[in-house]
């Protein structure tokens, strides 16, 4: 092949990567889902005719400009996150879309809860006895006259959903850090919380106190569960990348995940504080239990329904996730004020 015909036929493919480099040059966010995609796999062929033009035409001028092009094409591609989104536009759609990349983990995570839970009911039916020392202090089981259950006054309660909220900000925290233990501290926070909720449950079923727990625990219960199991998600992930790096170190698999894990503690904590402030203005009011179970259903149901909406509809757009199998870095964004 000679140079005249080789240019001809590459310099479209070349024009068309230096107009994507340009574009994101200031911001890489000013590229599609699909404009992202087109842009690795150019990058990817103008490397390769690179090489063979070094090799073939290594004195002309083209190759030199072709090998500036691939330069700013490397960068572009494997460019460290940037701080590009607002706060408004992470919560609108950014976190939405790294919560849905991890739906894997989120699986994992909401299994090992959903299990945790149906065991302790299970074990609450049939020891309740045993069940109730997994009850935080400030909790008894008595004996009347239809058998062993959970005895605790009213007011008691209100201090035992501080107690329960406190212990899930706990329990976040070491649901994602335990994903360094290679996620069995994760599994094990996940499964003692589900099992306490069980447990919980049960005992007041049995005491006669289902309806007084529905309406302290659901109406911010549901959302503080979603919370521990998206923390639950990230330490997955970091147990994943710590187990399972593929063709990159440990240390740079863990590097790869940082922006999404960011992106996922920030949600803990941004969906924790509406959990708690519906627990400390909202659960005191002592709705009727429809209404406590419809404001649990609300506040839960629309932090999933962005999920699902939000996300997919980005994933369904083809955008790749933070990294993907083979190392590469994609590019992506950090809320900020």
């Amino acid at each position: 092949m000679n140079l005249e015909r080789f240019l001809a036929e590459r310099a479209g493919a070349w024009g068309e990567l230096e107009a994507l480099v340009d574009r994101c040059a200031t911001r890489h966010d000013q590229l599609a889902p699909a404009e992202v995609l087109r842009l690795g796999t150019l990058y990817r062929a103008a490397a390769a005719d690179l090489a063979l033009a070094r090799r073939l035409y290594p004195m002309a001028a083209g190759t030199e400009r072709l090998g500036a092009l691939v330069v700013r094409a490397h960068a572009a591609v494997y460019a460290r996150a940037t701080r590009t989104q607002t706060a408004g536009e992470f919560f609108g759609r950014g976190l939405w879309e790294q919560v849905w990349a991890q739906r894997a983990n989120l699986a994992v995570a909401g299994g090992v809860m959903v299990g945790a839970v149906v065991l302790g009911v299970l074990w609450a039916l049939f020891d309740p006895l045993s069940a109730s020392g997994i009850l935080p202090a400030g909790s008894h089981v008595t004996v009347g006259s239809r058998g062993a259950f959970y005895g605790i006054s009213v007011p008691a309660r209100g201090g035992l959903a501080v107690e329960i909220f406190v212990n899930n900000i706990e329990v976040s925290m070491l649901a994602i850090g335990g994903g360094f233990t290679f996620g069995i501290l994760t599994a094990y926070s996940l499964a003692y919380n589900g099992a306490l909720l069980g447990v919980l449950g049960t005992l007041e079923w049995r005491g006669g106190g289902f309806d007084q727990f529905v309406r302290l625990i659901v109406p911010h219960g549901l959302l503080e569960l979603s919370c521990i199991a998206l923390a639950g998600a990230g330490g997955m992930a970091i147990a994943r990348a710590l187990i399972d790096p593929g063709r990159r170190s440990r240390a740079d698999a863990l590097a790869a995940m940082v922006p999404s894990l960011g992106a996922l503690v920030l949600g803990v904590m941004a969906f924790l504080v509406v959990a708690g402030l519906t627990e400390g203005f909202v659960t005191p009011w002592d709705l009727p239990a429809p209404a406590a179970v419809g404001l649990g259903v609300v506040l839960a149901g629309g932090f999933w329904s962005m999920v699902v909406v939000r996300g997919r509809r980005v994933s369904a757009a083809g955008e790749l996730p933070a990294t993907d199998r083979s190392g590469t870095r994609v590019v992506t964004a950090v809320p900020t004020a």
